[in-house]
């Protein structure tokens, strides 16, 4: 395990941070879409494929793809409703008469989000907006083409990016678009879609206005500049819940009824209200008088997100990074910043015991000395705790 530290400490410490000059991404277009669904029909049509009746349409099933029609035949002539690329087939069958798909700009199952998000406007580096979607771009205005980029994600972790175009067809307007599927940050599918009837001009406008209004909102921030910076006030956060401001009432509202709730008097007249939910704890002291306030709040299980979109089974040097490294620190621990040897505020600690490793990060409140600790066993996040020290 020491010797990964030190593979992880020296990634993280001496690897140089540069970038790369490049031109700008052009938005998403309608031949794009409609190139990639003649990509799939041909294939098809080559494997003399044919269709079974299903969802309004007829499916066709390759190799690695599928198509939805509007008719029964699979011909040149075919309207191709949607069509799905969720695999590569074997490169031995691959031939002149079945050709592989062309893949919008490239991208195909296996490429990771980071290198999906280059290929296409980002106006929104910092991915802003709220905890399940983003607005990458928008370009272009009515009656004119719209081309639309975003993103649908559960906190850091994201699930889909879909790239729109709206488009005049009579007197109203189509909307249609791709679809790229993601799982831990990789590409697994790639589809096509198109709106079965058109919108009004109404409707699309109000569509448009509605992913304007959410490109402003940045309540959430999953790319913030935070990273690699110290921990501050705003990191005390973990299952969406403010540590200071946290009341046992709030979180019932958020995770619901504790599964578990007993009271343990303390001897300085206080009574600390320990209460469990499934992969969730917290831990609240009751004064007479005085508020109930949060002692200590922890993430055990499930999909709970932290300070910087930490979640269980993130890596070591994932966690690491996310914060200020510029300590000490080596594979047999040390100080991250601050001065973590006198444990005086700011700083951040790591701790490297036989069977796991500890982070340490501490910051001072009106309340007292407050910290994140991070538990790690063989380098994956296992535990996250908030709490006073």
């Amino acid at each position: 395990m020491r010797r990964n530290l030190l593979i992880l400490l020296v990634c993280l410490f001496l690897l140089p941070l540069a970038g790369l000059s490049q031109e700008p991404a052009e938005p998403i277009r309608l031949a794009e879409v409609e190139q990639f669904n003649q990509s799939l029909l041909e294939m098809a049509m080559a494997e003399q494929l044919s269709g079974f009746s299903e969802d309004g349409g007829y499916l066709v099933r390759g190799n690695g793809y599928e198509l939805l029609l509007a008719g029964e035949d699979v011909s040149a002539d075919s309207l191709v409703l949607s069509a799905a690329l969720t695999g590569l087939p074997d490169s031995h069958e691959q031939t002149q008469a079945a050709p592989a798909p062309v893949s919008p700009r490239g991208v195909l199952p296996g490429m990771v989000v980071e290198d999906l998000l280059a290929l296409y406007p980002n106006d929104n580096p910092s991915l802003a907006g709220t905890t399940d979607r983003a607005v990458l771009y928008i370009a272009g205005e009515l009656p004119a083409a719209v081309s639309v980029g975003f993103l649908l994600r559960d906190g850091r972790s994201p699930q889909s990016i879909e790239q729109l175009v709206y488009y005049q067809a009579g007197d109203g307007v189509m909307r249609t678009g791709l679809q790229y599927t993601l799982d831990m940050g990789i590409v697994t599918a790639i589809r096509s879609f198109t709106s079965r009837e058109a919108l009004s001009q109404q409707q699309a406008a109000e569509e448009l206005a509605n992913l304007r209004s959410l490109q402003e909102q940045n309540r959430y921030v999953a790319l913030g500049d935070r990273d690699g910076t110290r921990f501050a006030r705003e990191d005390l956060e973990l299952a969406g819940l403010d540590f200071l401001d946290a009341q046992l009432g709030t979180l019932d509202s958020v995770l619901g009824e504790a599964a578990n709730q007993e009271s343990v008097d303390n001897s300085d007249g206080s009574t600390l209200i320990i209460s469990q939910w499934p992969g969730f704890e917290s831990v609240f002291v009751r004064r007479e008088g005085t508020p109930d306030r949060a002692q200590r709040l922890t993430v055990n299980g499930g999909a709970f997100e932290g300070p910087r979109g930490l979640r269980l089974g993130d890596t070591l040097a994932q966690a690491v990074s996310r914060f200020e490294h510029t300590g000490g620190a080596d594979a047999d621990g040390g100080a991250l910043y601050g001065e973590a040897d006198k444990q005086i505020p700011p700083y951040g600690l790591m701790v490297v015991n036989p069977e796991s490793t500890l982070l340490y990060y501490a910051i001072d409140t009106q309340a007292g000395k407050a910290a994140l600790i991070l538990e790690f066993v063989d380098d994956l996040l296992v535990n996250m705790t908030l709490t006073y020290l």
